[in-house]
This record gives C-alpha cells, structure tokens and sequence, in this order.
C-alpha cells in the first residue's frame, strides 16, 4: 500500500480575528441601515411637500378660474410674479409668552 499526501490542514483563523471581522461587518451594517433609513425618510419628505402643494395649489387654481370668469384678461403670470414668497404661519396650540 502506497501511503498519499495528507491533505493540507490550513490552520483555523484566530478568534480574535474572526471576531475583529464579525464586529466590522455588524458596524457595515449599522452604517447600512442608517443610509437605508435616511433614503427612505428623505423621500417620504418630499412626497409629504408635493402633496401639501397640492393641496394649496388645488385651491389657489380654483380661485384662478374664478378671477378669469370675472375679468378673461387678468394675467396669472404676471400676479404670480408680483406676490412675495412667505413662510406660513405655525400651526396648533400657541406657547405662552414669557411676559404673561
């Protein structure tokens, strides 16, 4: 009988090392599921605006019409231009002033 190679044994990596990689792929993760998180709310944000938009420019279009029936030449681009940006006021329940 004619003895073979022993297979080579490779050496089991260190636990340390195992476990040095174990704790960079949980931190990979981690990192993962933050960027994950932060696309997912970033574009429910917008979908938020648009339809809050919508809402204010469904109103605003209406009130167009009504002025056109009134006078057929009023120009909407013209007013459009003409009207200030302006942040809306706060909603809800009003803090107490510290005077009062």
């Amino acid at each position: 009988m004619r003895r073979g190679r022993r297979p080579r044994v490779e050496a089991p990596p260190a636990a340390d090392a195992l476990e040095q990689e174990l704790q960079q792929l949980l931190a990979r993760q981690k990192e993962l599921r933050q960027q994950l998180r932060r696309m997912k709310s970033g574009a429910g944000g917008v979908r938020k605006l648009e339809e809050k938009l919508e809402k204010q420019l469904g109103t605003a279009k209406w009130t167009v019409q009504q002025i056109k029936e009134i006078d057929p030449n009023w120009e909407e681009w013209g007013f459009y231009q003409r009207v200030a940006a302006r942040q809306p006021a706060p909603r809800g329940r009003r803090r107490a002033a510290a005077g009062e």
